[in-house]
């Protein structure tokens, strides 16, 4: 059985097995969701998600992550959450709080930081072997909320997230005909990108892998901030988005229905415009 069918039946056992993930994959269906157009170039959907806050809220900093149990070694994981093996390093599991249909995380066995450099391979590879799926990566600084443990996420491809480049928010397009290939045009990316940011360990991005028509695809998003200004914001000015990959993309989550109710273009374009980095 390939990867894909042994993805999509562990979702059907993990459904019957798991009232959890029964539960908000349920709720996923009927969640709310507007669309916002700029012409024919671009397009973001609005998704109002509450089970989506504690990812959107998590604390980041150094010592509090140091304190809790990471949610992703194996020891920690609920005993009813089963998996698929990737590569005898990685496991794909249901992810118990979706964005998307068959929301996959996919961590690595070992407990080590999250750094997108030398696994593009692994995520070209997933791309390849779930052609149904995009595979996306959220920097440590740039929407991880386990920036401890190296993982990757995917999901059932929906147009939004297919988006290259446009003039609202920057995107790296890469596309090549071999893994080698196209690892090699993000290593570019990559070493342009640490030159704009030396003083971070990893520069901040976010990344969406997927394969269309024998091609592999890579669409790295630069940032330059965690969170807009509106996140701090108190009273009425607030405005709980925290962007990862997803957002990036054009799939904006929202946890708050204020914030679903009231965001518009304008909003959107703000907040792009605060964590995007500006391709020179």
């Amino acid at each position: 059985m390939d990867l894909q069918n042994k993805v999509n039946q562990l979702f059907l056992s993990q459904q019957n097995e798991w009232e959890q993930l029964h539960k908000s994959v349920n709720q996923l269906v009927d969640i709310k969701e507007k669309t916002l157009n700029w012409g024919n170039e671009f397009t973001v959907k609005v998704q109002f998600n509450p089970a989506r806050i504690v990812s959107t809220s998590a604390n980041i900093d150094k010592k509090i992550i140091e304190k809790r149990p990471c949610f992703l070694c194996e020891n920690n994981r609920p005993e009813i959450q089963k998996g698929v093996q990737f590569l005898e390093k990685y496991v794909i599991l249901c992810n118990p709080f979706p964005i998307l249909k068959n929301h996959l995380t996919i961590p690595l066995h070992s407990h080590v930081l999250q750094r997108i450099r030398n696994k593009v391979s692994d995520m070209l590879q997933l791309a390849e072997q779930l052609p149904d799926y995009v595979i996306f990566y959220n920097g440590p600084k740039s929407g991880a909320s386990a920036p401890d443990h190296f993982h990757f996420q995917a999901g059932l491809k929906v147009p939004e997230l297919l988006q290259g480049d446009n003039e609202v928010r920057s995107c790296f397009v890469i596309e090549g005909l071999d893994i080698d290939n196209t690892v090699k045009l993000f290593e570019e990316v990559y070493k342009y990108l640490r030159s704009q940011q030396p003083e971070e360990e990893e520069p901040m991005l976010n990344v969406i892998a997927f394969s269309d028509n024998n091609l592999y695809k890579v669409h790295i998003f630069p940032r330059k901030a965690h969170r807009p200004k509106q996140y701090f914001e108190e009273g009425s000015k607030k405005m709980l988005v925290s962007p990862g990959a997803l957002d990036m993309a054009g799939l904006i989550i929202t946890v708050r229905e204020e914030d679903f109710n009231k965001i518009d273009k304008l909003d959107v374009e703000d907040i792009y415009s605060q964590v995007s980095l500006p391709i020179i």
